[in-house]
C-alpha cells in the first residue's frame, strides 16, 4: 500500500439518476479510454470527489471522518482507487499513455468512423432511410424560403428527438443549386487544446462517406495558423457534426458532390465573466472569423454555414437543484424565443450579450459556434423554423432546440 500517493479523477461527465429509489452516479468517459460507462453509488461517487490531487489516502480517510462521521478503512480507500484506475478514470502516466495511444491511431484515419451508427441512429443503409424519410415526410418545413440560404441553425440532440426540428432545416436545401460546401461548426463537448478544432478527415456514414475539403481545410490553416486548429482528436465521439453529415448525405445521396469543412467550437463563457466587451476581443474569436470569412469569399463555390448545436440545458442532470416543471419549461422557453430573435435578426452582439445579466444559466452551448456563424455571414434575414424541448424524466432535467435558416 502507498499510503503517499495523490489520487487525482480525470475529467469525466457526471450525470446523477435515481433508480428503484436509489441515488446513483454515471460516470462517462468522453475519450472512452475503457469503454462504456460506470455507475457507482452515490457514497462512492463523494469519496471519488476527494480525489482531486492534494490529499494522500490518509488525508482522504481523514476527511470522509470528517464530513461523514465514519471511519473507513485506508485499504478499501485504496480498492476504490485501484478500481479507478483499471478503468483508466485517473489522471496519471496509465491514462495519458492510453490517451497517447488512441489519439495516435486516429490520426493515421483517413476516415472517421461513424461513432454513433447503430446506437443514435441506424447503421444500415436501408433502414436509415426509411428512418429519414418518414422525418422528412412529415416534417415538412412551412417557409417559402428567403433567398440563398446562407447558413443553418440546427440541433444535434438525439435524432430519435430531434429528427423533426433537422429535417425543417436541411429540407430547404433541396433545391436546383445547394451548397456546394458546407462549413459544419459543431460544439467540443469536452475540453480542447484550442477554441477551434479543425479536421479533414472524411466522415462516414451508412450512406456513403461525407467527403471534407482538404483544399479548404488547407486554407484554413494557413490562414489562422494550423497549431491553432490542432486537437481533431476531439472529433472521433463528438456527435454535433457527425449528426449533421447524416442529414447531408440523405438529402444529397441521389445526384449532388458536395464536401464539409468539420470545425468544433469551444466555450466562451468565461469571457460572460471576465468582463469582455465583446467577443470579438478575444483573439481567438477575431482571428478564426476573419480567417473563416475570406475563406468563403475566397471561394468560387456556393457555401453554407451550418451550426449543429442544441440550446438550454437545465435541471438536476446539468447541475441545477431544481428540477423542470411546467413553469420553468415555460420561463426557459421565453428565454430561448427571446435569444434566438436576435439570430433571426442576424445581431451576433445581441445575441452574445443575451447571456451577459446570469452568465449563461441556461448552459446554452450554442454560443460560440453561433455566435462565430453570424459574425462571419453578416447581415441578413433570418427565419425560426421550429423549437421544441425535451424532458428528461429520469434525470429531472430538459434540452431545448431549433432549427433557424439565415437568408
Amino acid at each position: 500500500m502507498n499510503e503517499d500517493m495523490k489520487p487525482c479523477m480525470r475529467y469525466i461527465d457526471v450525470i446523477p439518476i435515481e433508480v428503484e429509489g436509489q441515488r446513483i452516479v454515471v460516470l462517462r468517459d468522453p475519450h472512452e479510454l475503457s469503454g462504456g460507462e460506470v455507475a457507482v453509488p452515490l457514497p462512492a461517487f463523494m469519496i471519488m470527489s476527494l480525489f482531486d490531487g492534494t490529499r494522500t489516502l490518509r488525508d482522504v480517510q481523514v476527511e470522509i471522518q470528517r464530513q461523514f462521521d465514519q471511519i473507513l478503512p485506508v485499504d478499501q480507500i485504496e480498492a476504490l482507487v485501484g478500481n479507478l484506475d483499471e478503468q483508466y478514470l485517473l489522471d496519471n502516466d496509465r491514462a495519458r499513455d492510453r490517451l497517447a495511444d488512441l489519439e495516435r491511431e486516429f490520426c493515421e484515419l483517413e476516415l472517421r468512423p461513424a461513432a454513433h451508427a447503430g446506437a443514435a441512429y441506424p447503421a444500415e443503409k436501408d433502414e436509415l432511410i426509411e428512418e429519414f424519410d418518414k422525418l422528412f415526410a412529415s416534417c415538412k418545413s412551412d417557409s417559402n424560403g428567403n433567398g440563398v440560404l446562407r447558413g443553418l441553425v440546427t440541433p444535434h440532440i438525439d435524432i430519435r428527438q430531434g429528427g423533426a426540428c433537422m429535417a425543417r432545416a436541411f429540407d430547404l436545401l433541396r433545391g436546383e443549386n445547394p451548397p456546394e460546401l458546407y462549413i459544419i461548426l459543431g460544439v467540443a463537448h469536452n475540453p480542447t487544446p484550442n477554441l477551434y478544432t479543425l479536421t479533414d478527415k472524411d466522415f462516414d456514414t451508412p450512406l456513403g462517406p461525407a467527403r471534407a475539403d482538404k483544399a479548404a481545410a488547407a486554407r484554413l490553416s494557413e490562414l489562422i495558423g494550423a497549431e491553432k486548429l490542432d486537437g481533431e482528436y476531439a472529433h472521433k465521439l463528438e456527435h454535433s457534426v457527425e449528426f449533421q453529415t447524416l442529414f447531408l448525405k440523405y438529402i444529397h445521396r441521389d445526384d449532388h458532390d458536395f464536401t464539409i469543412l468539420p470545425i468544433l467550437c469551444g466555450s466562451i463563457d468565461a469571457s460572460l465573466a471576465e468582463g469582455v466587451q465583446a467577443p470579438m476581443q478575444i483573439p481567438e474569436v477575431r482571428e478564426f472569423c476573419a480567417a473563416l470569412k475570406t475563406l468563403i469569399e475566397e471561394s468560387d463555390r456556393r457555401v453554407c454555414v451550418i451550426a449543429g448545436v442544441d440550446l438550454s440545458h437545465v435541471g438536476r442532470k446539468f447541475g441545477d437543484e431544481q428540477g423542470i416543471d411546467d413553469l420553468r419549461a415555460d420561463l426557459v422557453r421565453t428565454a430561448d424565443l427571446r435569444m434566438l430573435g436576435h439570430v433571426e435578426e442576424r445581431d451576433a452582439e445581441a445575441f452574445f450579450d443575451h447571456f451577459r445579466p446570469d452568465q449563461n444559466a441556461r448552459n446554452v452551448d450554442a454560443v460560440s459556434a453561433v455566435y462565430s456563424m453570424l459574425s462571419v455571414i453578416g447581415p441578413g434575414k433570418g427565419e425560426l423554423l421550429h423549437y421544441d424541448q425535451y424532458r428528461e424524466q429520469e434525470t429531472d432535467s430538459m434540452v431545448t432546440y431549433a432549427s433557424v435558416a439565415l437568408y
